[in-house]
């Protein structure tokens, strides 16, 4: 029982962790009424806010894989419905979390986790004959935007309630001053992961952001992070920059896809390396795939990768649309890393001491589907074909796992 007590003890006396859960995956979007497709316009942009939130890239939309994955947004919407926002119409749209983590690993983002560290700012503002500490609830610009931009970033912040003891702790000339003691004391009540000093003037706003807790700035300050910004988005630039610092510092390390909505994809009859080329060219630039890669060669039937943005059949209708094959057969065999229609199931990657082929096979198996016919299973790593295409090594042309093909086509 003692030891018990001195548990607890100890327990209660280590720091709270302030960790905060954000929403990373709902947003709300004006709509424009008078613009063209204009519920589609709000989608796009909801889901580039959303893309942005969760992986700390404010510039994904300009990746190619993105911009083709916001062309279909509907596909990762799980939640929609209108609402009102600053007196207009507005979208309020929640996107499938599991998607938007497989979409940015096709586009070889990392991803900021929703857990994120929260922010205390202290805002202090010099009007040019005083100077004064911005609250919560002041009725100010600089607040309003503080809060909405950092809503954007998906950014946890607090501010100081403005209280009696906020009021005696700390003073505007300790915030413009740089006195850290007095700001880190006035911040302890808060449970916060750092503190943050914005200083606004007519000739910008001014930053520093300590990456501490109160308590460890109170014993040791590290070195702090400071900025200076200008103009009529200088608030938004602020809050992009120490999102920007934490997103780089806790960001997960970039995944290639390699398991994220993959299909092996089978094409027999490939008669020479133009053609190759050709069919390697044609489904990388098709909107329903991320990537191409070639999985097999042997003899003149090809086996590629393939990742999917849109879903299986988009992709094999943009592929007959082509004009340069036609269907053989097809097998509905659920892409690996999409849902086989229970939550929180996936297709199953081929485990450690089972071949890729009996893994996929079994994924497709427990979907509920047929079993393939063996005679569609592309040969091991360690067979020798018969002939090459013209040129091309007669091998696999990558490592790492080959799946059974769900759609077999034969060239034209």
């Amino acid at each position: 029982m003692r030891n018990l007590t001195w548990l607890l003890v100890a327990l209660t006396s280590l720091p709270a962790l302030a960790l905060t859960n954000v929403d990373v995956y709902s947003t709300v979007v004006i709509v424009e009424p008078e613009a063209p497709n204009s519920d589609e316009v709000a989608r796009q942009q909801g889901m580039t806010e959303v893309l942005v939130r969760a992986s700390g890239n404010q510039n994904i939309a300009s990746n190619a894989v993105i911009k083709k994955a916001l062309g279909q947004s509907s596909r990762y919407i799980s939640q929609l419905g209108y609402t009102q926002k600053q007196g207009q119409q507005a979208l309020r749209v929640r996107f499938n979390s599991d998607q938007i983590q497989v979409l940015l690993k096709q586009a070889e983002q990392s991803t900021w986790p929703a857990e994120r560290k929260n922010v205390m700012v202290w805002l202090v503002q010099d009007s040019g004959y005083d100077r004064e500490i911005l609250w919560e609830h002041s009725d100010s610009t600089l607040i309003a935007d503080l809060k909405q931009e950092a809503q954007r970033r998906g950014l946890p912040v607090t501010l100081p309630i403005g209280d009696f003891d906020d009021m005696t702790g700390v003073q505007a000339t300790d915030l413009w001053g740089g006195f850290v003691n007095p700001v880190a004391s006035a911040t302890q009540r808060y449970p916060v992961d750092a503190v943050a000093v914005i200083r606004a003037d007519s000739s910008g706003l001014r930053w520093t952001l300590y990456d501490q807790t109160p308590q460890q700035l109170l014993q040791s300050q590290q070195q702090p992070i400071q900025a200076k910004v200008s103009g009529e988005d200088a608030m938004a630039l602020v809050i992009d920059q120490i999102s920007d610092y934490f997103a780089n510092q806790h960001a997960s390390p970039v995944v290639s896809g390699e398991s994220a909505g993959m299909i092996a994809v089978q094409f027999n009859q490939m008669s020479d390396a133009s053609s190759f080329f050709n069919l390697e060219r044609q489904l990388t630039q098709f909107s329903s795939t991320a990537k191409a890669e070639i999985a097999e060669v042997r003899g003149d039937t090809v086996i590629v990768r393939v990742y999917l943005i849109g879903s299986v059949e988009s992709f094999k209708q943009e592929v007959l649309k082509s004009g340069m094959v036609e269907l053989e057969s097809e097998s509905i065999v659920a892409p690996l890393g999409e849902s086989n229609g229970v939550s929180g199931e996936t297709s199953a990657p081929a485990l450690e001491g089972q071949s890729s082929d009996s893994a996929a096979t079994d994924a497709s198996l427990s979907a509920g589907e047929t079993e393939v016919n063996s005679d569609t299973l592309p040969v091991s790593e360690n067979q020798t074909a018969s002939k090459d295409v013209n040129g091309l090594p007669n091998e696999s042309q990558s490592s790492g796992l080959v799946a059974v093909p769900s759609l077999i086509f034969n060239v034209k």
